[in-house]
């Protein structure tokens, strides 16, 4: 009889822990605001010129703070989907570019950042075996720009602020 009390109690005890678990969970999910360096939704409303010469501008910036010799690899005529802030459709710019710049990988990496932090962006940096990746976000100018800093195959790439549109029929 002891043995099924305890039994009874053990089982209440965890059904408790585990519902009270999901609770906290769901709580926390219903209180998450999006991510502000989320790059398929943004605050400011532009026109899709303005989104693309802004986004061709910081690449173009970044490019020349590097030196080289850089080539197109995607865009800046490429569009696709992203959600407006009022939870619309819209469309955002792609591109990417890249060098065989030997460089100086972890000194690109460090003048990037601190260029781009200078500009109020959130700037993270992800190190791997081939070089670092800085990935830079906010300052109202693009959703999102990057540099792998990988020598013999640098990188840019930016994502353009989010528009009214339909990026199928850009």
């Amino acid at each position: 009889m002891i043995a099924n009390r305890w039994t009874t109690l053990r089982r209440t005890v965890a059904s408790s822990l585990a519902l009270a678990a999901v609770s906290a969970i769901l709580a926390g999910c219903a209180l998450h605001e999006p991510d502000a360096g989320d790059s398929r939704r943004t605050e400011a409303q532009v026109d899709a010129e303005t989104a693309k010469r802004q986004m061709v501008e910081a690449v173009d910036d970044a490019t020349e703070r590097l030196g080289g010799d850089w080539r197109s690899r995607t865009g800046p005529d490429y569009a696709e989907d992203c959600v407006l802030a009022d939870g619309e459709a819209g469309a955002q710019w792609r591109y990417l570019t890249g060098s065989t710049l030997a460089g100086r990988p972890q000194a690109d990496a460090a003048q990037m950042t601190e260029h781009w932090e200078a500009q109020g962006m959130k700037v993270t940096r992800r190190d791997s075996s081939d070089g670092p990746a800085i990935f830079g976000a906010g300052a109202g100018r693009v959703s999102s720009i990057s540099v792998y800093a990988y020598s013999g195959n640098y990188t840019v790439q930016a994502v353009s602020l989010c528009f009214p549109g339909d990026a199928d029929e850009l």
